[in-house]
């Protein structure tokens, strides 16, 4: 399996709760368990202003290439915005684009890192400068590669900047099922929002996320699903205010990779919000879905030859 991934995703942030560093961890656990080798990391292509430019305003897309941020921007996403947090920002928009690109090629595409659902078309919000995932998305419906998309945010967060950029955008259903109770306080109106209750832990998550799903794939009739796989639902996280287990999350990322590949729905996987205590456990629960990944297609594709899996 390849992964795409930059080690410009990583940036020393001493003190801050995000921790960029955890996608890194999480790719050397995957290197030392055998599920990819060096060889199989993909280094992402920087994305182009045409492409910032499909779900952002040209203002910001400037700011973001050249790296002209005020302090206003700075207070907004709640993080300092360096040249080099920017250009991490830039880079995962890359591995997403690649992710999506590949998983039409293969079934599955992972970018080790990415899920930057909080940024609008005009500004960062919640540590999230530029929404890879809009990007990528309008990249490929521009191109005609796909008709539809399905947007399965299941980050602790609701996806607020993605849900903004696709309110009016018909062919991207947008599926965000959150604790209803945290950050952003003001949330934006998702094709199919699911708002959870603080606390709420494996059975009761499973089972909403078993129902609402089908539903909201049906209404989506999509080419293309963009899987944001948030480890903050982790009972450990400092931010997410859930109470799922390892072993429930392995059993989400389960759930919605076997349905899209039940359906032969492509899948790009990106990560997003991840803010355990310990960072071992994040970059652990990151490194999961990867595998759970892996493995599901593997599962969907038993019987059918050889294929290499995403990216």
């Amino acid at each position: 399996m390849k992964i795409a991934f930059s080690k410009l995703y990583t940036v020393k942030n001493s003190g801050h709760v995000f921790r960029s560093e955890k996608f890194e961890e999480a790719l050397k656990i995957l290197i030392r368990g055998s599920v990819v080798s060096r060889r199989d990391v993909v280094e992402p292509a920087r994305p182009s202003k045409k492409d910032l430019e499909l779900a952002h305003t040209r203002p910001w897309v400037e700011k973001n290439l050249r790296f002209k941020f005020t302090r206003i921007d700075s207070t907004k996403a709640e993080l300092e915005i360096t040249p080099a947090v920017a250009l991490a920002h830039l880079m995962n928009v890359g591995g997403t684009i690649k992710a999506a690109e590949l998983a039409l090629e293969s079934g599955l595409g992972v970018n080790c890192g990415g899920g930057a659902h909080h940024a609008f078309s005009d500004h960062g919000e919640g540590f999230c400068l530029l929404n890879d995932i809009a990007v990528a998305v309008k990249k490929l419906l521009k191109a005609k590669k796909i008709r539809r998309a399905v947007i399965i945010d299941l980050d602790a967060h609701q996806g607020n900047g993605t849900a903004s950029i696709f309110k009016k955008d018909r062919n991207v259903f947008t599926f965000s099922m959150h604790n209803g109770e945290i950050y952003p306080e003001e949330k934006e109106k998702s094709s199919l929002d699911i708002k959870l209750r603080p606390g709420t832990g494996d059975g009761g998550y499973l089972a909403l996320l078993r129902r609402n799903l089908s539903a909201a794939l049906n209404a989506a009739r999509a080419d293309l699903a963009v899987y944001v796989a948030g480890a903050d639902v982790y009972r450990g996280d400092l931010l997410g205010g859930l109470n799922l287990t390892m072993s429930g999350i392995k059993k989400r990322d389960a759930l919605v990779l076997a349905e899209c590949f039940r359906r032969k729905l492509p899948v790009a996987v990106v990560l997003s919000g991840g803010y355990a205590k310990k960072i071992k456990d994040t970059s652990r629960i990151h490194a999961n879905t990867i595998r759970t990944a892996d493995s599901e297609w593997r599962i969907a594709n038993r019987g059918r030859g050889a294929m290499s899996v995403g990216l």
